[in-house]
């Protein structure tokens, strides 16, 4: 081959790989990562990261929400507008029944925030003290309502019967009955058993009903909130699923560790109002970080457990091995 055609030849290759080196050092395209959370502790471990943003890669920008309700949330993770959102447990099933798998585990990030509080005078201690009494509770036809009645039955106890539940529509109705004294027994979550006892010293938390499932179910864990990622998302950007959940267990230590400086963020996030409140509620709101692998024993437990009492509670059914498919 003589020289020119060898020029030629260098030439075309030199051209390739040039080309080829562009394309691999070709910025990500742009895209916004859209967050969602619940106040109140199930959003409480991405406070840190809300204030402070989060890293996800190269041209990625992250947008978070902080909803009042679940049903602000759920219409969003179906259809794609969040990628990843922190909601209840139970509804993390439905939302994978109800797309089909479309919606899978990323990581539990709260153990049971339920508590008995009671007054005082009443002598409760346990479980089984609640024989014969009456209880205010909120939650019912949902989470609150399995949970209670399946602790009562694990201590011999049967609804309605050995004890009378009294169901109000809000969990702040309840809170405010037990914070008055209309009420002396009652069921809430946290933040609420916070302000009720801060309140009214009277009332104490005297029941933990995660210690109370771990007690029943030798050892498995109430597990009541999770973070739930989009599937094809997911698929198609590994490495940001990778630093999300690297950052937001990083936020779940920092907000554990410092309640002080994890209050102050707390309220700055929207996800609670009041920096006292939330101050002393975090170490009763059972904030953590559970892989998906990790986690998948106790839930399926847990949503077994929900579909024996109300299949619709979970979407219908127990979530297939699919559902815990990532997870950091």
């Amino acid at each position: 081959m003589n020289t020119k055609k060898w020029m030629a030849v260098l030439g075309v290759l030199l051209v390739f790989a040039l080309g080829l080196s562009a394309c691999q050092s070709a910025p990500a395209k742009p895209q916004t990562v859209k967050v969602a959370t619940l106040a109140g502790p199930t959003g409480m471990g991405m406070a840190e990261m809300i204030v402070g943003g989060v890293d996800l890669g190269e041209n990625i920008t992250t947008e978070f929400t902080v909803a009042g309700a679940p049903d602000q949330v759920t219409a969003g993770v179906i259809s794609g507008e969040f990628q990843i959102a922190a909601v209840p447990t139970n509804l993390a099933a439905v939302l994978y029944n109800k797309t089909e798998g479309k919606i899978i585990l990323g990581a539990v990030n709260t153990l049971g925030v339920l508590y008995i509080a009671a007054d005082e005078s009443e002598g409760i201690t346990s479980i089984a003290d609640l024989k014969g009494k009456t209880i205010v509770a909120s939650g019912q036809g949902s989470t609150p309502e399995y949970v209670l009645n399946y602790l009562l039955q694990k201590n011999g106890l049967t609804p309605g019967v050995d004890v009378t539940i009294n169901y109000v529509a809000e969990h702040s109705e309840a809170a405010t009955l037990l914070a008055s004294g209309q009420a002396t027994i009652g069921m809430i979550p946290e933040p609420f058993v916070t302000t009720v006892t801060t309140k009214n010293p009277g009332v104490k938390s005297v029941v933990d009903m995660t210690k109370a499932w771990a007690d029943a179910n030798n050892g498995s864990q109430l597990e009541m909130g999770c973070l739930v990622v989009n599937k094809e998302w997911a698929v198609a950007n590994p490495k940001a699923v990778e630093k999300f959940m690297t950052a937001y267990e990083k936020s779940v230590k920092s907000v554990n560790e410092n309640p002080v400086e994890g209050a102050k963020n707390i309220v700055a996030a929207g996800i609670m109002t009041d920096p006292a409140l939330a101050e002393k509620a975090i170490p009763r709101s059972n904030i953590v970080f559970i892989s998906a692998k990790d986690a998948k024993a106790s839930l399926n437990e847990y949503y077994t457990i929900l579909a024996s009492f109300e299949p619709k509670s979970i979407g219908g059914n127990v979530p297939g091995e699919d559902f815990y498919s990532f997870g950091k």
